[in-house]
């Protein structure tokens, strides 16, 4: 019931913020910023926290095979890489353009070690695909959590800056601050969770033999 809470507060949460932020930037004549916000929304936002939940959704797996959640799962971190890197592109050629350097503050400087985290997640991701290892495998979900944990703090500084200030009032600033810390505890819980399971069921069956432990009663 706590995973089933968590991954629906989670998805409606993502949905929701990414609407608001859409419709803002979606009509903005600022071409840098609008760009900037509305790829990097949905890509390293939405697409990211969507690829962590799908994988392991309690309600998809009645519909979807275990291969097609893989793929989807794969699908949706490649889209969000691509979406970001589009997004971080657009502001880095506005920057380069009036002479500002980039990356130099704490929404930057997340946002960047965020997109390193997922495209490495990615990467680490197709090696899986070729061969299954524990180690690789919790390094692949690790990079692909702390990557949405940076992320989502990045939005968070974002909306501290003069573009959110100026398209927002303040109590709608502090609405969207409050939404994307609670997105960020129900997608990074429902991971998690979900992290402690798969790697008790990819332990040796032996290592708990070793210590005395029934198996199936740590499976379930």
């Amino acid at each position: 019931l706590y995973r089933i809470i968590l991954e629906l507060l989670a998805h409606i949460l993502l949905i929701a913020i990414t609407v608001v932020m859409v419709k803002k930037t979606s009509g903005l004549d600022d071409h840098s910023s609008g760009q900037h916000a509305l790829y990097a929304i949905l890509g390293l936002f939405l697409c990211v926290g969507e690829s962590l939940l799908v994988c392991h959704s309690w309600w998809l797996g009645d519909f979807i095979s275990e291969n097609r959640l893989n793929l989807l799962h794969m699908v949706l971190g490649m889209v969000g890489l691509w979406l970001g890197l589009v997004g971080i592109f657009a502001k880095s050629i506005f920057k380069s353009k009036i002479h500002e350097p980039h990356f130099n503050s704490k929404h930057g400087l997340c946002g960047l070690l965020g997109f390193l985290l997922i495209a490495g997640a990615v990467a680490s991701g197709f090696a899986l695909v070729c061969f299954t290892h524990l180690a690789l495998h919790v390094i692949h979900r690790l990079m692909g959590l702390c990557g949405f944990v940076l992320l989502s703090c990045s939005q968070w500084f974002a909306l501290n800056l003069g573009f959110a200030r100026r398209e927002w009032s303040s109590w709608k600033i502090k609405r969207l601050r409050i939404s994307t810390l609670a997105a960020t505890i129900s997608v990074v819980s429902y991971e998690f969770l979900c992290l402690c399971r798969d790697i008790v069921h990819l332990l040796p069956n032996s290592w708990f033999k070793a210590i005395g432990l029934k198996i199936d009663h740590l499976h379930n």
